[in-house]
């Protein structure tokens, strides 16, 4: 049986519980209870766990916590004095209920390191691949009985081999280094941040849905940009990017094979789209991230040998846009689409897809798809300070 698992913030606060070794019993249980429900962490195992390193399913850990202080109090009434909760668990589990044979006393702080270094990816400092897919199964079950979103983001260093070949390991190691460093500050505490293995990521995002998966991603992604930009390592100046691909549970996938096949598949998305980049697998038609535009954004929609309609942009991507217009048009048709800006027009062929007639005080609206990628100058030009934060990938079917 693996060890009970929780985020570092909940081990905090358990442990604070248990420093002065001698907690309340009832007060200890029933902070216990209102901890599981509060943060949906198994807090009775992981305590059993921190005082003995014994490890039981939630609910026969809280009963033998029980039988612990009920044992302790016994004890204190017959010495006179209270001998403290790690003792009396020592006594307890080796000499009333025998599921200890042979216990090793070592100093708390030293355990933490040890435990730590089994899970710990020693080159990155993040969490190791055995520590991952425990903890990706975890998450996946807590999901699915509180019936939670949860995200999974995988993220490869973007061009690392070359990086890797021409100044060789030990800078390679670096690199990785540098990259875990970012991932790690970069992500909440609650989050799960590993070295899946090579120059490969992994960041398991609990209670996250597919928005918030990608806000993060691209806090992440920009992050190590921007790190590998303006600070050189041993003096030589390596731009390095990362690529990124989200899957999120339960709707692109129940367990964790389909997450990562599903995540690594937005990873590949990212790759072939350029690189430097976060994708999102989803299950529907729409292929592209939208952002929000500005309000003063305007663009104009012509028909071949006809001149333009006025239009207001309502989201853009790189691959089609929403646009609303008082002009009429037809699914299917194809027009040109002009999008102005600051440094020149941009101009770029199109079909209309799909066509909401106006409701009233809106305007009607056309969605179009672009023949070739809106140049993402363009994109920057006019998408909205808040575009970012509340943009989405949709990532057709395979």
């Amino acid at each position: 049986m693996g060890a009970p698992q929780a985020n570092e913030q909940t081990c905090k606060r358990l442990a604070a519980l248990l420093a002065g070794d001698r907690p309340e019993p009832a007060r200890l249980i029933a902070r216990l209870r209102e901890l599981r429900e509060l943060e949906r962490a198994p807090t009775c195992a992981l305590v059993l766990h921190m005082i003995a390193h014994l490890d039981r399913p939630e609910e026969e850990a809280e009963a033998i916590l029980e039988e612990l202080l009920a044992h302790r109090e016994r004890i204190t009434a017959a010495l006179g004095r209270d001998p403290g909760l790690r003792v009396s668990a020592i006594d307890f589990l080796t000499n009333v209920r025998k599921l200890l044979s042979n216990p090793t006393i070592l100093e708390a702080t030293q355990l933490e390191r040890t435990e730590r270094s089994a899970v710990t990816d020693a080159l990155t400092d993040l969490f190791n691949r055995r520590y991952f897919d425990r903890a990706l199964e975890l998450e996946i079950r807590r999901s699915a009985r509180y019936d939670l979103c949860a995200s999974l983001l995988m993220l490869d260093l973007d061009a690392f081999k070359p990086v890797n070949d021409l100044y060789g390991h030990p800078f390679g190691d670096l690199v990785l280094k540098r990259a875990g460093k970012v991932i790690r500050r970069s992500v909440r505490e609650s989050d799960v941040a590993c070295r899946f293995g090579g120059e490969e990521f992994a960041v398991i995002l609990p209670e996250t849905d597919r928005l918030g998966a990608f806000a993060v991603a691209e806090r992440v992604r920009c992050e190590v940009e921007r790190r590998f930009v303006e600070q050189s390592i041993e003096g030589r100046a390596v731009a390095m990017t990362l690529s990124g691909g989200i899957a999120t549970f339960p709707e692109d996938g129940r367990d964790a094979a389909r997450l990562m096949t599903r995540a690594d598949q937005a990873l590949y998305l990212s790759k072939t789209r350029g690189r430097n980049r976060v994708s999102i697998y989803f299950s529907e038609k729409r292929r592209a991230v939208r952002y929000p535009v500005r309000r003063s954004s305007r663009a104009s929609i012509a028909r071949a040998a006809a001149p333009g309609g006025r239009a207001a942009p309502v989201n853009l991507s790189l691959a089609g846009a929403l646009l609303a217009t008082d002009e009429s048009y037809r699914p299917a048709e194809s027009v040109q689409v002009t999008f102005g800006g600051r440094g020149g027009d941009w101009v770029v062929g199109a079909r209309i897809v799909r066509v909401e007639p106006p409701a009233p005080p809106r305007r009607g609206r056309v969605a179009v798809a672009f023949e070739s990628p809106l140049p993402e100058t363009c994109i920057r030009q006019h998408v909205s300070r808040s575009g970012l934060r509340r943009a989405f990938v949709q990532e057709g079917r395979r």
